[in-house]
């Protein structure tokens, strides 16, 4: 086994990254926002034990789905607030009393 296994574990510190790379499905919102992708990605580049490659890749695979979904989310809120926004500044016929 090259991995601790308290590394994957689901309250683990990337036990999280671990789910995102397998069951992309399962994550809620406040979980993906939750997630320190610099902290997750020193964690798989420098790991307290000895990692196989094959489970590195996954891990990584699980950061790019995370990040995906966090700047898909962004997007989301900024595309909200120029709504909004537009809406505000609207020119057109104003009821003064």
């Amino acid at each position: 086994m090259f991995y601790s296994q308290y590394i994957l574990a689901k309250r683990g510190p990337l036990g999280t990254i671990w789910i995102a790379a397998h069951l992309d499905r399962k994550l809620r919102k406040g979980q993906i926002t939750e997630t320190d992708i610099a902290m997750a990605v020193q964690s798989i580049i420098n790991p307290e034990a000895p990692l196989a490659l094959r489970l590195s890749g996954q891990l990584m695979l699980g950061v790019v789905r995370i990040y995906s979904r966090k700047v898909n989310y962004l997007f989301q809120d900024c595309s909200e607030a120029l709504v909004k926004i537009k809406q505000a500044f609207r020119g057109g016929e104003v009821d003064l009393p």
